[in-house]
């Protein structure tokens, strides 16, 4: 009688074991379809430079919220409101292409990019396309097509 009980209780931790492999192999799975990249998140501009000439700053950052959206967010410490440009974006390799949506505020270009001086030519509004210099979990490095380099860290 006293087997049966050791038995029971064998087949018990057995069914245990295998019921929590199910559910992480199942959760696994539902997660395989989409893997981020270190590209992902919220990026804080520190420093912008261009021929040799290194300008800090604090009031920048670029959002790569999944795999097709941006967002360029730009503090105004004057008005103490903050800025929203929403776009797409799309990398290829080390080629990291944005193309804003609403861009009404050029005329509050007052940081030092090159923004301000992208014209239109997407039917949705302005494209700009960076080389991804430097990619790690913590840094970001973008070199604009203009010759513009662009320093983050992750936020």
């Amino acid at each position: 009688m006293r087997w049966i009980s050791v038995l029971y209780i064998m087949a018990g931790r057995a069914l245990h074991t295998v019921s929590v492999l199910a559910v992480a192999l199942a959760v696994m799975v539902s997660c395989e379809g989409r893997i981020p990249s270190q590209l992902e998140g919220k990026w804080q501009l520190k420093t912008v430079e261009r021929n040799g000439r290194v300008e800090a700053v604090d009031t920048v950052w670029y959002n790569f919220q999944s795999q097709s959206i941006f967002a360029l967010q730009i503090y105004r410490p004057q008005e103490d409101t903050y800025i929203l440009l929403y776009g797409f974006k799309k990398q290829t390799d080390d080629i990291l292409s944005v193309e804003m949506l609403n861009m009404a505020y050029t005329d509050l270009y007052d940081w030092p990019t090159d923004w301000a001086n992208v014209k239109p030519e997407a039917p949705n509004g302005p494209q700009r396309s960076f080389s991804i210099i430097d990619l790690s979990a913590r840094r970001l490095l973008l070199r604009s097509d203009e010759g513009y380099n662009y320093s983050f860290i992750k936020f």
